[in-house]
């Protein structure tokens, strides 16, 4: 997990890199947490000429190494659990505030060196940001079995679905879901599966959104409605851009969490961790669409599920759903899907 700055730093700035120990001791006498003391940073030098703060990160290898997760497979997901705090788990972690001039990071500098637990490690200027688009050679078109083609934003190009299958053009970038991923690969095969099958899409939930993807290949295939729901704020401008780049944007409406949608949907995505599948279990089910007789009328998709966490997922939504999955895998990824038999949907509330 990685802490992102609180505001993008400038394209020129001044540094002023930190260590923050567990607690820190500010010159007040006060005792405070680095949550605490980020919050007081703010406080103190937001009006003198601090620009972002970066927290501090810490990525999957490095996890496993210091013992707090037993595998570097870890997927990206809209909701984590408190455990994969990472950074938050480190009795040390490095960090940085940036500032837009000289004076004003070496002015927080000496007023930080009066600050127990957190030791100021130097100031240092910032280059200029390089504005080149090189990065871009990493990202060409992903062939997605089951599916289509995901091409990158900045082909040229129109999103379009045929017989022979979809293609929609997606920013890497904010937000999980570039297409690269097994778990999102999975969901997109799912997604063609009900729909040549005969399953109706006028209404679909996309939950633990990440970068729209999932949505914005049902509106691309012909949903009517789709519902993005993504915890993280700063990730609804990505999705609305993905949208709009695909000619879906008016299908599409962002949420932050489930209780902002309506029941009835004919189609369920949630690619999320295993512990929030569980935990938002009968949330997830009462939205999907029911027949005259209250059996599944929708289709509900599950993923980001690994070897030792689909059984429980299964048998959790087996019961709730009265209908057992179909499952489907990709590398170390499981995805469950539970598909009725399809009948005439009817609209969201």
């Amino acid at each position: 997990m990685t802490s992102l700055p609180s505001i993008p730093p400038p394209a020129a700035a001044w540094i002023v890199d930190l260590v923050i120990g567990f607690v820190v001791v500010l010159p007040s006498g006060e005792s405070i947490d680095r949550d605490g003391f980020y919050d007081w940073l703010w406080g103190e030098w937001g009006d003198d000429g601090l620009a972002g703060v970066f927290e501090g990160a810490v990525d999957a290898s490095e996890a496993v190494t210091l013992g707090f997760e037993p595998t570097a497979r870890v997927l990206d997901a809209a909701v984590a659990p408190a455990e994969r705090d990472w950074v938050a788990r480190l009795p040390q972690t490095t960090a940085a505030a940036w500032f837009t001039d000289e004076p004003a990071a070496r002015a927080a500098a000496a007023g930080l060196a009066a600050v127990a637990g957190c030791m100021v490690q130097g100031v240092r200027e910032a280059p200029p940001a390089v504005h080149d688009d090189s990065w871009r050679a990493g990202f060409g078109p992903i062939d997605v079995p089951g599916f289509g083609v995901i091409r990158p934003a900045w082909d040229e190009g129109h999103a379009a679905a045929s017989a022979a299958g979809a293609t929609i053009y997606i920013e890497p970038g904010i937000g999980f879901g570039t297409g690269l991923h097994e778990t999102t690969q999975l969901c997109l095969a799912a997604l063609m599966r009900w729909r040549q099958g005969g399953g109706p899409l006028d209404c679909v939930l996309d939950f633990g959104s990440g970068s729209g993807i999932l949505g914005i290949a049902a509106a691309v295939l012909g949903a009517g409605q789709v519902d993005s729901v993504e915890i993280d704020g700063w990730a609804h401008e990505a999705i609305r851009a993905n949208a709009s780049r695909n000619g879906v944007a008016e299908c599409i409406r962002v949420a932050g969490q489930l209780s902002e949608t309506a029941a009835g949907y004919d189609l369920v995505y949630a690619n999320i961790v295993a512990a929030v599948l569980v935990a938002e279990a009968e949330a997830i089910c009462w939205l999907v669409r029911r027949d005259a007789n209250g059996g599944l009328a929708g289709c509900v998709v599950l993923s980001g599920l690994l070897a030792e966490e689909w059984p429980q997922v299964a048998e959790c939504y087996t019961r709730l759903l009265d209908l057992r999955p179909v499952m489907t895998s990709m590398g170390d990824w499981h995805c469950l899907q539970f598909t009725p038999s399809p009948e005439a949907g009817r609209p969201c509330h």
